[in-house]
């Protein structure tokens, strides 16, 4: 058997490539595109891309590095994207921009998830985002005031589903009120947002009734907020209340008994709080 045929028998068909490198990240899979024009191909199949978690390398990313790679590698088949910024890095400069996100829109209009966490979104407006975005997390971010009013219009991100803003420390209550307008929401989670109080967790019961997870860990809220989330959210499944040091045991009443379909209550460190027959996480 001649050389030339001995490599042929033992060359992978791309299809099986491509599954191989599917279990690379994306440093990885960026060194082994060095290794020939055929890895380089292979490497860089939108299939590959689809879920792309950037946050591993924020070190080494920048405004610069990042309009690199959503102009040479985002299509329109990447489905996620997982981004970690600057914030209190000491670092001038974001890695995400207005004329940035909407580059990303252009390229990516079915985007379903977008996470960035500890990032400066002060110059940035929700609007820059695409539309097709079923998740919005901006765990431990700066965002500016009324940074969630386009949710107003009609039709604005008529598939979100979760938004997740843990540890935004500007969250305030019009904020939740703006929020509120997104009908299509199933998951909430403001924990560690102190400047929400009951007023907004009031209206936020009326509007969002078909919520499913709730999570206000931290929040300045009382047994008010307590009595309406018994009262209208009678689909949560999921509800943290740690942390949150004013509640009772009288304003347990009015969830304990109210919501069915209740799977997960976690009420670590709130001290007064008893519940009978009934397991905490």
């Amino acid at each position: 058997m001649a050389t030339g045929d001995m490599e042929d028998e033992f060359v992978l068909p791309d299809n099986i490539m491509t599954e191989v490198f599917s279990y690379l990240q994306i440093r990885e899979l960026l060194l082994v595109a060095r290794v020939c024009k055929r890895w380089k191909r292979l490497a860089y199949e939108r299939p590959l891309w689809k879920h792309v978690d950037l946050s591993p390398y924020t070190r080494r990313l920048d405004g610069r590095a990042m309009w690199r790679i959503v102009r040479q590698f985002f299509t329109p088949s990447l489905r996620s994207l997982t981004l970690a910024g600057h914030l209190h890095s000491g670092r001038s400069g974001e890695i995400v921009s207005t004329p940035l996100l909407l580059e990303l829109k252009s390229r990516a209009p079915s985007l379903q998830l977008f996470c960035i966490t500890t990032a400066d979104l002060t110059n940035i407006s929700l609007s820059d985002l695409p539309a097709s975005l079923s998740t919005l997390e901006t765990r431990n971010c700066e965002i500016p005031p009324r940074w969630f009013k386009p949710l107003e219009a009609n039709g604005a991100f008529p598939n979100l589903r979760a938004i997740d803003l843990s540890c935004c420390s500007r969250v305030s209550d019009v904020d939740v009120i703006d929020i509120c307008h997104v009908a299509t929401l199933r998951v909430l989670k403001l924990s560690w947002c102190y400047r929400i109080t009951d007023s907004s967790i009031q209206h936020l019961s009326e509007q969002l009734e078909q919520l499913e997870r709730l999570d206000l860990e931290g929040c300045k809220i009382t047994d008010v907020s307590l009595h309406h989330i018994g009262r209208h959210l009678k689909h949560l499944t999921f509800l943290n209340v740690s942390q949150c040091t004013q509640l009772t045991q009288a304003g347990l009443e009015g969830v304990k008994g109210a919501l069915k379909k209740l799977e997960h209550l976690c009420l670590d460190s709130c001290t007064p709080i008893i519940i009978p027959n009934l397991p905490t996480f």
